[in-house]
């Protein structure tokens, strides 16, 4: 299966099942042009943004 935007875009809350995953548009609760659980893969979405680099995890170094 081709990769999905809403893999990486920060609009975008994956749900989990026992047995599914979905991925939740959130733009959708504020937005009715949006589908709240938008068919896979999206390949072009006009409000994509990129999810910020995630931070580095720090640890006790004492």
């Amino acid at each position: 299966m081709m990769p999905s935007l809403c893999e990486s875009c920060k609009h975008m809350r994956p749900i989990q099942s026992a047995r599914s995953r979905f991925l939740l548009c959130e733009l959708a609760t504020t937005n009715k042009q949006y589908v709240k659980y938008p068919p896979q893969p999206v390949v072009a979405c006009s409000c994509y943004e990129p999810k910020p680099p995630a931070l580095p995890k720090q640890g006790n170094d004492e």
